[in-house]
């Protein structure tokens, strides 16, 4: 983050939520600057911190990152994005870190909701001011998948922009733990979006299909 810090001056906030568990944070955010906060404190879960996160912002749109991910945008891209849709949830383009090359993945539209996130939650931009509840922590894996289909059910605007924005790595969550993920996917769709069953089961085998690709991608092949 440091490059889109320095780019931005002090139009982006970024607010680090570390669980309290690494004491080099702190000398991290201190080098970054008057626009990093730092929360540093026992939380019970990732959902957590970034409910955590989400209070202590104050910016317009928010935008999460996990450890590990990393900020590929340009500040002044980014901005224009942002400023030309501030009350909708901005859609954008990500690259998966694969065990032996990236590959870019493009946002799908905002009415692939029904099966599951149009991109990967490290490309989504959140409206503040549309935001009125928080991450479900009875979630395990698919809090983000809830957390964006209510606001789309709830008729907030979602736009696709075609800018990668960020990078993450495939040996994480959406690996590790394929088939609750798929489990939550048709809970969110049954309890939030009002799925039809028969098109949840095709959700289901698409979800299959999709686990056995990133195995297949985290093992180089």
């Amino acid at each position: 983050m440091e490059t889109l810090l320095h780019e931005s001056g002090d139009s982006c906030e970024l607010v680090i939520v570390d669980g309290g568990m690494s004491p080099g944070t702190a000398r991290l955010v201190s080098d970054l600057g008057r626009s990093v906060r730092l929360i540093s404190e026992p939380d019970t879960g990732i959902y957590d911190a970034m409910n955590k996160g989400m209070v202590a912002a104050s910016g317009d749109h928010l935008w999460f990152l996990n450890g590990g991910d990393e900020s590929l945008v340009r500040w002044s891209q980014l901005s224009a994005v942002l400023d030309a849709h501030e009350a909708a949830v901005i859609l954008g383009d990500f690259v998966l870190a694969a065990a032996t090359r990236d590959r870019t993945r493009a946002s799908r539209p905002a009415r692939s909701m029904w099966h599951a996130l149009p991109t990967s939650h490290q490309a989504i931009f959140y409206p503040r001011a549309a935001i009125t509840g928080r991450y479900d922590q009875s979630f395990r894996v698919a809090a983000d998948y809830d957390f964006t289909a209510r606001l789309y059910a709830s008729g907030v605007p979602f736009v696709v922009e075609h800018i990668v924005v960020a990078r993450f790595h495939l040996d994480g969550t959406s690996t590790q733990h394929g088939k609750l993920i798929g489990a939550e996917a048709r809970r969110v769709q049954r309890e939030t979006l009002s799925v039809h069953p028969a098109v949840s089961v095709v959700s289901g085998l698409r979800h299959r299909a999709a686990r056995r690709y990133r195995s297949m991608l985290s093992r180089g092949h």
